[in-house]
This record gives structure tokens, sequence and C-alpha cells, in this order.
């Protein structure tokens, strides 16, 4: 294996290949980034098992970023290789195979030596993508939608579906629902109307692919039984699906409301981050007192520490209303629904808030109540 490339390119295609390693893995060779030198091209492979990431960087003459003197393939640690490549201070950097697994890497006045592992200690990934079952979408469209439901989900492994995002796809619509089954964030956007599927990410990895395509104006999504596949600029990422069927959401968004407030979102967050400090149990419980022209925000725990906070409503509509919930859960979703000015719907003080933007179905983020005693 010999060959030379540009230390942007490199660095580049290793700055993506390190989001599919772990620090914890059963297999030593998984530590590994597997190079693969063929005539016109140098594929860097990378997996945690669960995660899987292909790059590939081609020797294109009018770039002169890659020069390919000897083919062959090896697995060397990924976090070794991407500080060296890192730190070596040159604008090309030349890697080639010593003695059997022994590699040097060099550039400029800079000169390391790395051992490596047998790529026959590689585990075999497939990267088989099913282009029947494809589709195209925006890549800040995409992000957008994950950001806004994944921070939902849960991080307790005793419903492994709960830790992912349900992506459902019917009638040209693309839903992402996401729940700890004590909030839940639901979007929806437009999609190619051929698509049919009903599947569960983990939200982890859905978001380290959303870091690893932030940067692509497109990307290509294609799904199968098992996993699914983000192709992008000679790259695929792909993830494992979880097994279980994820629960239906439906039933959880109350059917009619009884109170309906209008306020800016701003100033609800603030004055939310300036009460919720205050932990009972553990928890950031807060207590909201709302009428027609107010919002009254208390909190206090065993010690008697207390706070209270009034602001101001845009408007609100029905009788007034105590009804108490987790500061950070409120706080998640005013954040996830980026408006200056939401809506927060209410059935009693005991059923789920649902808030939106002010005139935007398209996303739903509703809040369980706490039943408070004081």
């Amino acid at each position: 294996m010999n060959f030379k490339i540009a230390k942007k390119e490199f660095l580049d295609a290793l700055t993506l290949s390190s989001r599919a390693i772990s620090s914890t893995t059963p297999l030593p060779s998984l530590s590994g980034i597997k190079i693969t030198v063929n005539e016109d091209s140098l594929e860097l492979v990378s997996s945690d098992s669960n995660i899987s990431i292909k790059t590939v960087v081609k020797n294109e003459e009018d770039k002169n970023a890659l020069v390919i003197e000897e083919k062959g393939e090896l697995v060397l640690d990924a976090r070794f290789l991407l500080e060296i490549v890192r730190k070596i201070d040159s604008d090309m950097i030349s890697v080639e195979t010593v003695d059997g697994t022994l590699v040097k890497i060099y550039g400029g006045n800079s000169e390391f030596k790395v051992n490596g592992m047998d790529v026959f200690e590689y585990p075999m990934i497939s990267f088989d993508i099913n282009k029947e079952n494809s589709f195209r979408i925006e890549t800040a469209d995409f992000n957008k939608l994950i950001d806004q439901t994944s921070f939902a989900c849960s991080d307790k492994e005793t419903r492994p579906v709960l830790t992912g995002v349900n992506l459902k796809a019917s009638e040209g619509k693309l839903v992402a629902n996401a729940t700890d089954s004590y909030r839940l964030a639901s979007k929806t956007l437009a999609i190619d109307e051929k698509q049919n599927f009903n599947i569960t990410v983990p939200s982890k990895y859905l978001n380290e692919i959303c870091h690893a395509i932030v940067n692509e104006k497109e990307v290509e999504i294609a799904i199968d039984n098992q996993k699914i596949s983000f192709l992008f600029n000679d790259s695929i990422v792909e993830t494992r699906l979880l097994d279980d069927e994820f629960p239906d959401i439906s039933r959880l968004i109350p059917a009619s409301f009884l109170q309906k407030l209008t306020v800016s979102a701003k100033e609800l967050s603030r004055a939310v981050d300036r009460t919720s400090f205050i932990k009972a149990d553990g928890k950031n419980t807060i207590k909201m007192s709302i009428d027609p022209e107010k919002i009254e925000l208390t909190s206090t725990n065993q010690t008697m520490l207390s706070s209270f906070e009034k602001i101001a409503v845009i408007s609100y509509e029905g009788s007034p209303l105590e009804i108490s919930c987790s500061g950070k859960y409120l706080q998640d979703a005013l954040k996830a629904v980026d408006s200056d000015v939401v809506t927060i719907n209410f059935s009693g003080e005991l059923k789920p808030m649902v808030i939106r933007k002010e005139d935007d179905d398209s996303l739903i983020q509703l809040i369980s109540p706490v039943r408070t005693y004081r």
C-alpha cells in the first residue's frame, strides 16, 4: 500500500469515518478504519457494528489530490491516524506500508510509524443499497426534522424502541415521532408520494448522521428491513433499525381542548429558566397559574427554597388554569418550536398540553402534566 493524498481531502474523509468509531467495542479491529487503496481511488470503511460508514476519495486528474503508487489494504487505529494527519504540517501526506502491517505516514518535516491490523480481522460490511426504495430530501429539511424530535426520545434502555425516532412515510408525507412516554415530539414533511414505510432509527445514530451530512445540500435515503442508508458525495452512512413496534402516538394527542394560550416563546422560556433550576426529588417541576392577563410560575422544594415569575400573555381563551410540568421538558419544546410566538392548548390540569407554532400544524410538542400536592 502506497499513496499520496492532499491533507484536506484525507482529513475530511477521516473525520467523517471517525463518526462510526466507538471508544468501547468488543472487536479490537473496529477501533480502526479499514483503508483500501484501489487503482484509481481510496476507500475508507468504519463501523461500531451499529452505524457503518464508507467514504471514497477518487483519483481525479483535475484536482491532483490523490496519487496511487501501490494498491493494498490495511486497518489503522482511527484515533492515532486522525491525530497524526491533523498534526502533519504539509499540504500533501504520504502513506506507505514498510513491513507487513507497519505503516509510515509522512509529510513536510514529520514522519510517523504506526502498527496496523490485518484486514482479515475486520468484519465484512456489505453496504448493499436498496435503490428501489429510496428518495431524495433536502439535507436542511431532514436535519431540522430530527433536531425538532430526537430530544424527546428516551435515554433508558427499558423500552429500547423509545430510544429511537419513528419515521413513517405514506401519502406523500414523512412523519417523525419521538417519545419517552412523558412527552412527544412530532414533525411532518412532504416527500415523494411513492414512499411507504414505518421504521424506527436509534436517535444516537441519527444525530451522528445529521452531523455527517450537514454540509451537503441534498441526501438520498434508502430503506430496507434491517437498516437505513444515507448516500451523499461518494459516501454511504448506514445504521441498523430498532425491531420493536413503535407505540401508536395518535391516542396521546387530545381530540379537543378547553383552554388556549398564546404567549411570547422567548419570555416564557426565560421565565421557566429562572424558575426551574430549583429541584425537588431531582426534578425541576414548575407550577403555572394562567388567566387572561398573566402566567404566574412557581417552584419550591422540601428545603422551602422557592421562586416566582410573572409574565403577560398575548391572549388566553377559557377558564383560569393551574397546571404543573417539567421545566426542562417545557424549555426543550419551546426551543424545538423555534418561533417568536407559540400557542399552548390545554384540556385540563391533568391532561397533556400541546405546544405549536402559530398557524403551523406540521410540528407538535406534547408534554404530560405532573401531579403536585402543594
